[in-house]
Parts: C-alpha cells; structure tokens; sequence
C-alpha cells in the first residue's frame, strides 16, 4: 500500500466510501509496514541530528541480526555490538586500554653480490620466500644497498621489491662518474594471502657498461601483528 497525500477538506465535503478507504485506511496501512526509507509518509532515512541514546540492559544477548545488519546492545551496563547472520557479541570498550605489537615471522639475506648492471635490465640481488601468516598482518618489506661506480657514467641507478613477481616498490638516484650512493626501498603488505610467496630485490642502472655495482647490502621481511 502506497503513501497518498492527504485530501485537504473544505466545509460541505462528505467523504464517500472511497475517500476514507484512500485517505484514511490505506495511509495508516502504509504507516503499518513503512521501513523510514525517507519516503513520502515513511520518515527520514536518518535517525539525526541525535545527542543522547540511553540504552536499557538486555536480559540475554539477542539473537544475531542476520546478514548485512547490525545490532547495538546494552548488556550487563556493557556496550555490544553483534553484526551478520551469526556473528558473536563483541563489547565495545568503555575504558582506556592498550594493544600489544606482536612480531611474526621475519627473514632476513645478507649478501655481497657484486652485481654489475649495466645493460638496463633488473638483476635480482636476494630472494626470500615463505607462507605470511595473513589475516590481522601486515609485512614489512625493507632492503638497502651501496653501490659502486667506476670510471665515466651518467645515467639512473634504480633498485626495486617484488612480491610474488611483481613490482611493488621502486627507489631511483641519479649517479655520475666514481664513488659510491646507497639505496634504501621500503613497502608494506597489509594481510597479504596466506600462501608460499617470494619477496624479492633487484637492482639495474640506464647508464650503460659494466662499471655501476651493487657491493653489498641485503633484504629484510617482517611480519607485524597489533594484538
């Protein structure tokens, strides 16, 4: 049953059968099933603007809302939320409270690879691969590395992180003719997939010849959880 507007009567009307059925029984039908949809005779779709809700205790946790909705409830003077099909009740905090920082897993390579990489092409410097844990983790992918430069060059050093294959992260620094520059590239993997996966670093130069050289440095993975 539909909202209808409301007839606007005048002195003299007499309401026939048709009258009270449309204007008075189908809008309070309508009042009956509405869902505050915002709608003409439904009410606003928002419950604002709202200062104070005072909740009274449930006698037991109610059921869970189904999927898609949510609950908040009062119980035992506790604040809880319970959400989905069958979600279990969680309490919302009230009162200050700390989180812990939890180290996972972590992976380090140290290596010396004296690489050269003049031709424009990424060589790979270290490799590790394990299984992240996943859910409620993130990685932390680090590596850093010095290079050397020998005789005349002139061009972009570049070193770079892989996960899984794929280019993540990328650190570039213009080089010239002798000394060294280091080179430090960083990323972050919130929850990756709880599958075998390699993290990788690689390292190149546009500059041409043999003469740009990774000496030494390495990787570090670390897995990171807030408890």
């Amino acid at each position: 049953m539909a909202w209808t507007t409301p007839k606007t009567w005048a002195d003299g009307d007499i309401p026939d059968a048709d009258d009270l059925n449309t204007h008075i029984k189908g809008n309070l039908d309508a009042l009956s099933t509405h869902a505050h949809s915002g709608a003409a005779g439904d009410g606003s779709a928002a419950l604002a603007p709202i200062t104070t809700v005072t909740f009274t205790n449930q006698g037991s946790t109610p059921a869970a809302p189904g999927s898609s909705k949510v609950n908040i409830f009062s119980e035992s003077e506790t604040l809880k939320v319970r959400q989905g099909a069958s979600g279990a009740a969680v309490a919302i905090s009230l009162a200050n409270h700390t989180h812990t920082i939890a180290e996972g897993t972590l992976n380090t390579t140290e290596n010396y690879p004296n690489e050269a990489t003049g031709n424009d092409t990424y060589e790979q410097l270290a490799t590790d691969t394990f299984t992240p844990q996943g859910a409620k983790h993130v990685t932390v992918h680090t590596a850093a590395y010095a290079t050397s430069v020998a005789g005349s060059l002139s061009g972009t050093g570049y070193l770079r992180l892989l996960k899984a294959g794929v280019q993540t992260a990328v650190r570039s620094k213009s080089i010239g003719t002798g000394g060294t520059y280091g080179f430090v590239v960083t990323d972050v993997y919130i929850e990756p997939a709880a599958s075998s996966t390699a993290f990788t670093v690689e390292g190149k130069t546009d500059a041409g010849g043999t003469a740009f050289t990774f000496i030494g440095g390495g990787q570090s993975v670390q897995e990171v959880r807030c408890e």
